[in-house]
C-alpha cells in the first residue's frame, strides 16, 4: 500500500520536479538543449520563450549561475505580473462560490 502511495505521488511530480533529481550528465544536457531551443525557435508561436525559463529550472539545481539567474527571472516575471495588474493590462478573476449567486440576475423560469 505504501509503494501505491510513492508512485503515485512520483507520477503526480511535472517535469522540472523530476529532472531536479536527476543525474548531471541527463539533467545538464536536456537544460541546455531547452534553453539553446527556446532562443532559436523563439519566432514559433509553440515553440519559443517558455523553453528558456524551463531550461534554467531544470539546470538550476547543478549550477549555481542557473540558480541565480532563475532567481532573478521569476522576481522580474513576479514584478511585471503585479505592475500589469495595477494598470490594468490584465483582469484577475475572482472566483465565485456556488452559494453566492445574489449577484446574478433572476432566471425566467416559468
Amino acid at each position: 500500500m505504501a509503494d501505491d502511495n510513492i508512485s503515485e505521488r512520483r507520477r503526480r511530480k511535472g517535469l522540472i520536479a523530476r529532472m531536479s533529481g536527476a543525474p548531471r550528465h541527463v539533467s545538464i544536457p536536456v537544460g541546455v538543449g531547452l534553453i539553446v531551443g527556446g532562443t532559436i525557435l523563439a519566432p514559433l508561436p509553440i515553440f519559443g520563450v517558455w523553453m528558456v525559463p524551463v531550461g534554467l529550472a531544470i539546470l538550476a539545481p547543478h549550477s549555481p549561475r542557473a540558480r541565480r539567474l532563475s532567481r532573478r527571472i521569476h522576481r522580474w516575471s513576479l514584478k511585471a505580473l503585479r505592475w500589469s495588474i495595477r494598470n490594468g493590462f490584465v483582469r484577475v478573476k475572482t472566483r465565485t462560490r456556488a452559494g453566492d449567486q445574489a449577484d446574478s440576475p433572476p432566471s425566467d423560469d416559468v
